[in-house]
């Protein structure tokens, strides 16, 4: 998860009784349940990191296709894979 920042809310109670159920259910009643199922809900809403993610995300695209490496430039080789395509 990286970076973690403490965001204070206040919801009505029975939207809370509903997360702490979803959270339980989902992950046990294990410390940072709540914390991860509202993570987890507010990155399925609002959608992922941003775009970016630096060298982890280069590699994971190289890794995730069925791309042929040609011992070339990382960028000619995404390059060639994701503009010609």
């Amino acid at each position: 998860m990286g970076e973690k920042e403490v965001i204070k809310v206040e919801v009505p109670k029975w939207l809370a009784e509903r997360l702490r159920r979803y959270a339980a259910e989902r992950y046990g009643l294990r410390r940072g349940a709540l914390s991860r199922a509202v993570a987890e809900i507010l990155e399925r809403e609002l959608g992922g990191p941003p775009a970016g993610g630096g060298l982890e995300r280069l590699v994971g695209l190289g890794l995730a296709s069925a791309m042929e490496w040609r011992e070339e430039d990382l960028g000619e080789a995404l390059r060639r894979r994701y503009v010609s395509n």
